[in-house]
């Protein structure tokens, strides 16, 4: 494929998207194109972006209400491109209702599309962690713990780490459907008449729906923004009532969201809290312990 092609002869601003290890550039102002070549990429990266442009390649011409306009995707055992039109991000300091139904009218689309065949040779049920993963995940929080002596109990992580695995199978009995796998605000685009579209689709897979939910949720809280999650959770199941005419239970929904944010904090979260204030770690940890208890399992 001749990259090239694109960028010569253009106005080209290269975009600068962190550590995710692609190269971004923005054509004339009307367009996106996304490179990535193999070398530069730790195997699985590169596997993720394949897996991205399967995607797109699946959906390009079924003009799918929660994707952006795709023109052009392609991959060798190499290299692969995405060349798509340039949109807007919406503001997330002005989220209102008008803008969460939107965003939950994108993400109920994408939850009752039919998957692409691709997606079920991969198909397994969630493994149980490790005890080493488990005790790895327990001493890295109360390291985290320890940096704020005093102000938090450890006897709500210790029964945590010790029913983990038990709410990982059950979390994992929640009907699949075609999720985003990595659905947080950095990840929304807005078209022109303020419809909500969705791009980075590395992590796209079958799942339980509550892991975007929860995982869009624990992301904005993380950043100090709450949005009231009834309201989020009701524009959500009613929205897929209208796509699809299944009836969804808010609680039941909850139980699974708890469960998601429960093993997502559990793992990850002790890696990004050394440092941070003491109302920062209240925050997650909090969530964490309530969620866990909350799940009544």
């Amino acid at each position: 494929m001749n990259v090239n092609q694109y960028l010569t002869g253009h106005n080209v601003t290269e975009i600068k998207v962190g550590e995710s290890g692609a190269s971004v550039y923005e054509i004339d102002g009307r367009y996106v194109l996304k490179h990535v070549v193999r070398q530069k990429l730790k195997e699985e990266l590169f596997a993720s972006y394949t897996r991205e442009v399967l995607f797109y390649r699946s959906q390009m011409k079924r003009q799918r209400v929660y994707l952006p306009e795709v023109l052009q995707a392609e991959s060798s055992e190499q290299e692969m491109l995405i060349f798509m039109k340039k949109y807007r991000r919406p503001d997330r300091d002005t989220i209102n209702a008008e803008l969460i139904q939107h965003i939950t009218k994108s993400l109920a689309a994408l939850h009752t599309d039919t998957p692409p065949s691709f997606m079920y040779k991969d198909q397994k049920k969630a493994e149980a962690l490790s005890d080493q993963v488990i005790a790895e995940c327990l001493c890295g929080w109360i390291s985290i713990l320890a940096e704020h002596s005093g102000s938090f109990p450890e006897k709500q992580l210790e029964e945590i780490a010790g029913r983990i695995n038990h709410l990982i199978a059950w979390h994992d009995s929640e009907d699949r459907v075609l999720i985003h796998g990595d659905f947080h605000w950095d990840n929304l685009l807005e078209d022109e008449h303020g419809n909500i579209l969705l791009c980075d689709w590395q992590s796209v897979n079958l799942g339980g729906a509550s892991g975007d939910l929860s995982f869009f949720l624990s992301r904005l809280g993380g950043d100090g923004i709450r949005i009231n999650t009834t309201v989020f959770l009701d524009n959500y199941v009613n929205a897929i009532r209208k796509l699809s005419g299944k009836q969804i239970r808010r609680q039941d929904l909850i139980r699974h969201m708890n469960a998601a944010n429960v093993i997502t904090s559990f793992l990850f979260w002790h890696q990004y809290l050394h440092g941070n204030s003491e109302e920062r770690v209240r925050d997650i940890y909090s969530k964490m312990t309530k969620d866990f208890k909350d799940c009544n399992l």
